[in-house]
């Protein structure tokens, strides 16, 4: 598992928070990872140890062998290591079910200073089942608390998971429990007509409303001294907890409350992904930027495009109910625990126990041949459309991506952030004129800070599995 500041530290029985120094024997499930060369002459320090105790094969320098994994050190500078690190970090991370120590690779024959090597495991601190040496994990845990030390605060976990799970989804089944918690249904029917009012009666009130605006734009302007002071940039953390409470809604009514929430949720989704492009130091032009997309001043005051549409999530919401409607009974009523159960956290404890590559291969199907990259559950709507990122694959590191889809997986709903990237484009091409961004091969590059997120047309937010391949591809774009 991993702790609030993302350190690995493995805590299964009998297993160590690192790696020893000395692995004289392994269980079943254990991987011996050491430093070879590509010839694979294992003759001394941990490459003979593999040999010697745990299945490596003289003459294969890469990969799995027996129960070790091998890494080339040997072949040149760490710019020619790094691509068999990505690759051992990916196959790491599609065999959840072994366990792998990595040892002072590259750190004896070959030259190379911890400090150096560490840093081409950075993206393996994510990893339950990687094990660095205590010198690797310390370096990287030190290289992580310099850079939350910089002037730009990013958005916690904690904050994260608050702001982005009053999706689309999670609005149509707080609906459903709700209604349910009011009227106990028995019958499909009943609960289908009284579900499809109540969705109709959300859409006739549009997503975003003026009140909302002013009340967040109020919250914004008499907490800015606390806001900006930390470091002179938006602590979004705390904007967070100021406005958490804040509903504009007749609170008699719980679906009121609930479609409330869901506007207050969308319009702070779009500020924070305002603020990882701007970098706001001053709420006034938080606030006109924020402010001229949600009130739709860029689009002569028709903001209709902020309303959801609940097409596809609405669709595929309601199969999901109807096919597993048998197995949410109780008693003969609906369950309101066993609604969640069933269209989330039965699919969310399967990925976080087996790993979402392998929960695709075992519960879902390809599309076809026309979008074989499509991958819908065999159960429609217990839980979401992935696509196989093939532009990811195309010009990063070659192994699968996947992410979930914002409606049916094709055309305009295939990536989920297309949409927000189509309502803060007026922003990105103000960035573009001021020199913070740069128009690339259809893409908005940003300009001396990475961090920034990287947009591509008809795509939107490009997502990466690791962060050699985000900075091979800024590299490679950036030299175009």
């Amino acid at each position: 598992m991993h702790d609030s500041n993302n350190h690995s530290v493995y805590h299964g029985i009998g297993r160590p928070q690192y790696t020893p120094n000395a692995i004289a024997s392994l269980k079943p499930d254990e991987v011996f990872v050491f430093g070879s060369n590509l010839q694979g002459r294992h003759g001394g320090g941990a490459a003979r140890v593999a040999v010697d105790k745990f299945g490596a094969i003289w003459g294969q320098g890469v990969g799995l062998q027996g129960q070790s994994y091998a890494i080339p050190t040997m072949q040149g500078g760490l710019e020619t290591i790094q691509p068999y690190v990505d690759q051992f970090i990916a196959f790491a991370e599609e065999h959840e079910e072994l366990f792998f120590y990595v040892t002072r690779i590259g750190c004896g024959i070959a030259g190379f200073k911890d400090e150096e090597m560490a840093t081409l495991f950075d993206a393996a601190l994510e990893l339950d089942n990687v094990c660095l040496p205590e010198s690797f994990a310390k370096i990287l845990e030190e290289q992580r608390r310099d850079k939350r030390k910089e002037p730009f605060p990013g958005i916690s976990r904690r904050a994260s998971v608050r702001l982005y799970q009053q999706g689309q989804v999670r609005t149509l089944a707080d609906i459903a429990i709700t209604l349910n918690g009011q009227n106990h249904y028995t019958e499909i029917d009943a609960f289908m007509k009284d579900f499809d009012e109540a969705v109709k009666s959300y859409v006739r009130r549009g997503t975003i409303g003026s009140e909302i605006c002013k009340a967040i734009e109020c919250q914004i302007r008499s907490n800015e001294t606390a806001l900006f002071s930390a470091n002179g940039y938006l602590d979004f953390d705390a904007l967070i907890e100021m406005v958490d409470g804040l509903t504009v809604s007749n609170k008699s009514n719980p679906l009121e409350f609930i479609y409330s929430r869901r506007e207050k949720t969308k319009l702070l989704r779009l500020a924070a992904l305002l603020n990882d492009i701007v970098h706001y130091t001053k709420a006034d032009d938080l606030m006109s930027d924020l402010f001229a997309i949600a009130t739709g001043r860029f689009n002569c005051g028709d903001n209709r495009y902020m309303n959801d549409s609940f097409h596809y999530p609405l669709v595929f919401f309601k199969r999901g109910v109807e096919l597993v409607w048998d197995e949410i009974q109780e008693n003969g009523y609906m369950s309101n625990a066993l609604l969640e159960q069933k269209m989330f956290t039965e699919h969310e404890a399967k990925v976080e126990a087996l790993g979402l590559k392998r929960v695709i291969r075992e519960d879902f199907v390809q599309d076809g041949p026309c979008h074989p990259e499509v991958f819908f559950p065999k159960r429609t709507g217990t839980a979401p459309v992935y696509v196989l990122d093939k532009y990811y694959v195309d010009h990063c590191s070659g192994q699968p991506l996947f992410v979930q889809s914002c409606g049916e997986g094709k055309g305009p709903n295939a990536h989920r952030t297309l949409y927000e990237m189509q309502l803060v484009e007026p922003i990105l091409e103000r960035e573009c004129s001021n020199g913070n961004y740069q128009w690339i091969q259809d893409c908005y590059v940003p300009v001396g800070d990475d961090n920034k997120p990287i947009f591509k047309q008809g795509h939107g937010i490009m997502e990466f599995d690791l962060l050699a391949d985000r900075s091979r591809f800024l590299q490679r774009i950036r030299s175009i």
